[in-house]
């Protein structure tokens, strides 16, 4: 999946919760994003796998 689908679902998610999806730091190799006080590692790639996409809106379902 592309990061910039990866984020903007994440941001449809949040939206539907009424919150934001901040951008809290980046790292040398993550952007770490919060929901609702969750942290959300997302990896500084252009395409990210599968699997990891699926944990992250998982996550951010549940937060």
């Amino acid at each position: 999946m592309r990061k910039s689908t990866l984020i903007k679902e994440l941001r449809q998610i949040a939206a539907s919760k009424d919150a934001d999806l901040v951008l809290a730091r980046q790292g040398a190799k993550h952007e770490i994003y919060t929901l609702r006080g969750v942290s959300l590692p997302v990896p500084r790639h252009r395409e990210i796998a599968e699997g990891t996409a699926r944990a992250l809106i998982k996550a951010a379902e549940g937060a």
